[in-house]
């Protein structure tokens, strides 16, 4: 059975290995999805022989690399997969039922982290806009979205926390979220991923430090981008 869902996976080309491993946890959804688009943030070597549609980029970041798959994405919903993480099978299915069933813009299960090294955890929520501004509890792998409510607020967001600004965009604009209590995902950290658990933990976890600081409002949002483009520098 198919679904109308575009899964849409964004890489720089820089775990190739990695790659396969979550398009192979897409070909084998107990849901099969319409398409998989992986976008080439560019590196220009992604193998366009995976099963999947390969659209190469020139490098613009995350945000303007989802964006150039949604602008060719031909499914109702969006599913959202990192080139590190893995799906388990039923993840399709489980959250695609609920989002018909509730009629929701956006459903996010929860997820396994492995490799994480900064002593630190997500925390999946159930949802709550006002926490929303404060902190990001929904985690990117674990969700499906409408691609008319992606389209409403633009798409995704550019630079740091891009996904964390979609969300609360959305929110306020009114979108509906449902959050499944049930982990589909394996978010998985390692020596190439900068975001809280890779190659130099004691920056990773400076990072987080300012992360909680500004979700505090101790410093700006602003100061925020500044240090931690310092930290990594």
């Amino acid at each position: 059975m198919t679904a109308p869902i575009t899964v849409l996976t964004a890489t720089m080309g820089r775990r190739p290995q990695m790659l396969q491993e979550a398009i192979r946890s897409v070909q084998e959804q107990t849901l099969a999805p319409l398409e998989h688009i992986v976008v080439d943030d560019g590196s220009f070597s992604v193998d366009g022989g995976l099963g999947v549609t390969v659209v190469a980029i020139e490098h613009s970041g995350l945000g303007p690399a989802r964006n150039a798959g949604l602008s060719v994405a031909r499914g109702e919903a969006i599913a959202l997969l990192d080139d590190d993480d893995v799906w388990r099978p039923r993840h399709l299915e489980t959250l695609w039922s609920v989002m018909q069933q509730t009629g929701a813009d956006v459903v996010y299960s929860d997820c396994e982290e492995l490799g994480r090294r900064d002593g630190y955890a997500t925390v999946v929520r159930d949802f709550d806009a006002a926490l929303l501004e404060q902190e990001n509890f929904i985690c990117v792998p674990a969700t499906i979205v409408r691609g008319r409510a992606l389209q409403a607020v633009g798409g995704f967001s550019s630079g740091p926390l891009e996904d964390w600004r979609t969300w609360q965009r959305m929110a306020r604009r009114g979108a509906h979220f449902v959050h499944v209590p049930e982990v589909t995902v394996t978010y998985r950290f390692h020596t190439d991923n900068l975001t809280y658990g890779g190659v130099e933990p004691e920056r990773t976890r400076a990072v987080k430090e300012l992360l909680d600081a500004a979700e505090r409002g101790e410093i700006s949002w602003h100061d925020y981008e500044e240090q931690v483009a310092e930290v990594w520098r």
